[in-house]
């Protein structure tokens, strides 16, 4: 049987492992880009020339009246932050659009962008977008992993969200993305733009 000193030389290390587990947890939520975001970084810088083109295709087998869709496309970080709004889609004709608040993942860190990134919406069908690697106010980003965020919503529609991770590196490459619901189908390529 262990003396005293052996089982508190354990309990201090396990409260010490502990104790620096929950000051890296908390470091990564406060510190701008978390340390998740850091660790996911390269450190190389993002290939010139090169782009992440997203299509996607939204609501074209959906039965009865189609509504226009809600779509936000957006690009985040490793630590989950939202680093570029691509194309938000939404209804013009009021200050508070009925349906935005739907779109929950993007309004949830986003709607106060409404005003300057959002443009009519478009109806069913495929559509493409391309990411330069640029963040919202125009810094080249790093290579590293980053989420590839697809949201739609409609009256009377089911909600859908794709996200899916995409490692940015100096090769080129093509993913399928999972569908779901009116997003029915989404790919990515990294090519030269």
């Amino acid at each position: 049987m262990p003396n005293n000193d052996t089982r508190n030389e354990t309990r201090r290390s396990f409260l010490n492992k502990l104790g620096l587990s929950a000051a890296a947890l908390t470091a990564s939520r406060l510190l701008p880009g978390g340390l998740a975001g850091a660790a996911a970084s390269t450190g190389k810088s993002w290939t010139k020339g090169m782009a992440l083109d997203i299509q996607f295709t939204v609501a074209t087998q959906a039965s009865g009246r189609v509504k226009r869709p809600y779509v936000a496309v957006w690009i985040e970080d490793a630590s989950g932050k939202t680093v570029r709004n691509l194309v938000v889609w939404v209804q013009q004709n009021r200050r508070n659009p009925r349906w935005l608040a739907e779109l929950r993942r993007w309004t949830r860190e986003n709607s106060s962008l409404l005003d300057t990134v959002s443009s009519a919406t478009r109806n069913p069908g495929t559509y493409a977008v391309a990411w330069d690697g640029k963040n919202d106010k125009g810094t080249q980003l790093p290579q590293g992993d980053y989420y590839v965020c697809i949201e739609a919503t409609r009256e009377h529609g089911p909600y859908s969200l794709v996200r899916e991770k995409v490692s940015i590196g100096s090769t080129s490459f093509k993913k399928t993305l999972t569908a779901d619901n009116d997003i029915e189908a989404a790919h990515v390529s990294f090519n030269k733009a």
